[in-house]
């Protein structure tokens, strides 16, 4: 026979809120990254997992809670927007069966850079979890060794070149100065230092 009280706890927790038909939001619990003029995605789900395609979901910005999307009876809803996302924002819904969505904003602005917040309602019960987004210049997303190797590397380049030019001059001049050797014996010392 099993007790209840050997379950873990999380086990306990997630079929007390399954019973009582709440849940959990979860975002992703580290920092979205996205380079300017990029996209971004922003991920978050229930707890336990459920469809959640009858509920409201949504995402706002804080503190002023400008909405960013708003999904509501079944249908993506642009009324409420806040004018600074209208047309760049899309609820990805492949996964609403099992609780989980996902914010993709297209051509991310430095303005975006900050919290946002994730919610579900189902009827009169909501929960909401916070996502950070980072937005970040293509310039500073180079590797710092990819840099060096950028600085490096013509320089290198250049050395190579000037070394086989010299060399190949130097080669040609040996040559010419052979010819002239045996027409002028004279300049045999003073070729023997060039």
């Amino acid at each position: 026979m099993m007790h209840l009280s050997r379950l873990p706890s999380t086990l306990g927790f997630s079929s007390l809120l399954s019973w009582t038909g709440q849940f959990r939001v979860i975002g992703p619990g580290y920092p979205i990254r996205a380079l300017v003029g990029d996209e971004a995605q922003l991920p978050c789900r229930i707890s336990p997992g459920k469809n959640a395609s009858g509920m409201e979901v949504g995402w706002y910005r804080p503190p002023f809670s400008r909405v960013v999307h708003l999904y509501r009876n079944g249908k993506d809803q642009d009324v409420e927007q806040a004018p600074e996302y209208r047309g760049r924002t899309e609820l990805l819904k492949d996964a609403i069966s099992e609780g989980k969505v996902t914010l993709r904003i297209r051509n991310v602005r430095f303005s975006d850079e900050g919290g946002f917040t994730c919610f579900f309602r189902d009827h009169s019960y909501q929960e909401e979890a916070a996502v950070e987004l980072k937005v970040e210049d293509p310039f500073y997303w180079i590797n710092p060794g990819v840099l060096v190797l950028i600085a490096v590397l013509p320089v290198l380049l250049l050395q190579i070149t000037v070394g086989l030019l010299f060399l190949f001059l130097q080669h040609r001049l040996r040559g010419r100065g052979s010819c002239w050797i045996h027409q002028h014996p004279s300049w045999s010392l003073e070729l023997a230092f060039v």
